[in-house]
């Protein structure tokens, strides 16, 4: 597919119809930075959006992806043509899929690993940085990362939308396994105030990572 001709076939067919990129962007159900950067080239309509995209600008699909209305008589070798185009694109994307898929699934378990075994170091740390707790941050970005690959999400919006969700329940778990932690550990009384602040400061940092996460879904108009 031609991103370039796309891009600028959707820019042509939005302004014969009239309408605004916030227009169109709230018929289809996008913001109107991603009708921007589909018009500017920066990116071509995910498949999940070409259905209405195609219907608000009055064109086919096969007519979308080759970037240019269509006669009769070229419409079925087109037709062929990105079929093929599709298939070929889509075997890439399933690969890339699976091989996200595969390395997010081993940075979750990396992080629960981590996890398990980070908290009976604690009490050795002495200095300020023990106090930010560097682990919980780590554990939780890597939680996050994880859940985003496996998802298969590719587009700021569903990435973002993915992070909102998991970023709370991401710090309950460390919560509650630092906890678990704690209770296994109540006859060193030197390890409860250590282990403690973990798992309070892993609550902090999910909080803090779903308010970022929302302001800029906020910010980019993407709230979903």
């Amino acid at each position: 597919m031609n991103q370039e001709q796309i891009g600028t076939f959707i820019s042509e067919l939005r302004k014969e119809q009239g309408m605004t990129q916030k227009e169109l962007a709230d018929i289809i159900g996008v913001s109107d930075k991603t009708i921007s950067k589909w018009e500017t080239c920066r990116g071509i309509p995910d498949i999940s959006y070409m259905e209405s995209l195609c219907t608000s600008l009055g064109i086919t699909m096969n007519e979308l992806i080759s970037g240019e209305r269509l006669s009769d008589d070229a419409y079925s070798s087109k037709a062929e043509e990105n079929i093929m185009t599709l298939m070929n694109e889509n075997a890439a994307t399933k690969k890339s899929t699976t091989i996200a898929a595969i390395i997010g699934a081993i940075l979750l378990i990396a992080a629960f690993a981590l996890m398990m075994t980070a908290g009976y170091g604690y009490d050795m740390l002495h200095s300020i940085l023990f106090y930010l707790d560097f682990p919980s941050f780590i554990i939780l970005s890597m939680m996050s990362c994880g859940c985003v690959l496996i998802s298969g999400k590719r587009d700021l919006a569903g990435i973002l939308n993915i992070l909102r969700h998991v970023s709370v329940p991401s710090g309950v778990i460390v919560f509650f396994i630092t906890i678990v932690v704690i209770l296994g550990n109540l006859d060193t009384p030197e390890t409860l105030g250590p282990n403690l602040a973990v798992a309070i400061l892993s609550m902090i940092y999910a909080t803090i990572e779903y308010l970022v996460v929302v302001l800029i879904q906020a910010k980019i108009g993407q709230i979903n």
